[in-house]
């Protein structure tokens, strides 16, 4: 069950579900969240901050058509979705039993490719999203494949869950755009339990193509893929770490793993391998 690991993302304390439809913090009365539609809500509109509501609210007008939007972008790129997301998810070693967070999960997509990659595994989703239309839509599609899929609208850096609560964490498009990196990724490591894997996905082309006038072109068109993976951002709780470029060398992926009990209470420096394997 989901709720055993929800709590208040202002103080972290328990949250109990009211009679009136509020989740209600068990350490400060003040923090009651509302549940709309099936979809608790931890943020206010008004509480969006300017950076993100200028995306945020673009994805909650564009939510109906971003699948088709998506698709025939790929389309004119040459790109075949399905097998390149099939290819990055088959890297996550996903089991049985498994407890899956996806942060910024917009329509559902990243879950249900896991679902096609994985049809014998037997885990627990849970979406996350800032954009109310991009959840609703997600919301519509899980019903429809009978999947029951908690989702909540919240915060990237201010989760509704307690510590170690997830043995993997997905972000597939958006951090790019985040007006708070380091944060958003300490939050998610929080999350994770030990030895926990943590899978980012982004705009970003890589060095190879960055020196050619393609790669140049891809940037003049779109700045989002000049932009470099943010390594530097990464918690110290992490080790194990990768960076790839796949989908033509347009798109980066980091996957990382948190520190095992003993290297947490050991506080090891982290380490990175940096890859450049397609």
């Amino acid at each position: 069950m989901v709720r055993d690991i929800l709590c208040c993302p202002a103080c972290l304390g328990d949250l109990e579900l009211r009679e009136d439809g509020f989740l209600a913090c068990g350490i400060d009365s003040s923090h009651r969240y509302p549940v709309v539609e099936g979809i608790p809500r931890f943020v206010k509109r008004e509480e969006i901050s300017p950076e993100d509501a200028e995306w945020v609210f673009e994805y909650d007008e564009k939510a109906e058509e971003y699948d088709e939007g998506i698709r025939r972008q790929a389309e004119q790129m040459g790109i075949d979705l399905k097998e390149e997301f099939h290819g990055i998810l088959k890297r996550v070693p996903l089991k049985d039993s498994h407890r899956v967070l996806d942060v910024s999960t917009g329509t559902g997509a990243v879950i249900l490719r896991i679902r096609e990659v994985y049809p014998n595994v037997s885990c627990e989703f849970v979406g996350i999203d800032l954009s109310i239309g991009m959840l609703r839509v997600a919301q519509r599609k899980f019903v429809n494949a009978k999947m029951k899929v908690p989702i909540f609208h919240s915060e990237v850096a201010k989760l509704p869950f307690k510590n170690e609560s997830f043995d993997v964490v997905t972000h597939f498009g958006g951090i790019n755009t985040f007006r708070n990196i380091p944060a958003a990724l300490k939050e998610w490591v929080r999350v994770l339990k030990p030895e926990g894997f943590l899978l980012v996905f982004d705009e970003g082309v890589s060095p190879a193509l960055r020196k050619t006038r393609r790669g140049a072109d891809i940037i003049k068109e779109n700045w989002l893929f000049g932009l470099h993976p943010p390594l530097g951002h990464l918690p110290p709780q992490v080790k194990n770490v990768e960076v790839r470029w796949v989908v033509k060398d347009m798109f980066y992926v980091i996957s990382c793993q948190k520190l095992s009990e003993t290297e947490l209470e050991e506080t090891e420096p982290l380490t990175v391998w940096l890859s450049a394997s397609r």
